[in-house]
């Protein structure tokens, strides 16, 4: 379920925290999502109205934050990390997205650099849960609605997920 899926493919949700909000408890409230075991939020970074509502408001077991590789991108995820420790919420661990690029001959290439994820991690005593590679067969994969089976990143998430 989606924002996205409720609007027009070209408009935008221009929406004010107010009005997020309440957005967000119709869809935990008023959606029959059945019997779960999981529900999976992806959410953009920081740390706003939407993150802090659902915190105060609903029963979170564990959050798993995501990052690119650079610096820039860490420092949301720093500060969420910090929010949800500060909030009692576990960080079951942070994953590393856009890790690297593989090419033909199987040679990784790292475009957005390496290590900081890694690094935090160490630091901070959070779990690492893995490196995402960039997979153009996903990128056109999305864009064409095609789910993507016996591809590598399903593969990959389907490791880590049994992990956790």
């Amino acid at each position: 379920m989606s924002m996205g899926m409720m609007m027009g493919e070209n408009t935008p949700v221009v929406w004010r925290g107010p009005m997020v909000t309440k957005a967000l408890h119709q869809l935990m409230l008023a959606a029959d999502w059945g019997e779960l075991d999981v529900l999976v939020m992806d959410l953009p970074p920081g740390t706003g109205d939407i993150q802090l509502s659902i915190a105060q408001n609903y029963k979170i077991d564990g959050v798993i934050l995501v990052s690119t590789p650079q610096e820039v991108a860490l420092l949301d995820v720093k500060k969420a990390a910090t929010m949800f420790v500060k909030l009692n919420i576990p960080i079951i661990g942070i994953l590393e997205n856009m890790s690297y690029f593989e090419d033909p001959t199987g040679t990784k290439h790292q475009l957005f650099g390496s290590g900081a994820v890694e690094r935090f991690c160490t630091d901070t005593g959070i779990r690492f849960l893995g490196q995402i590679p960039i997979l153009p067969e996903i990128s056109k994969g999305c864009d064409k609605g095609i789910e993507a089976k016996g591809n590598k990143l399903v593969e990959k998430l389907g490791g880590m997920l049994e992990i956790l």
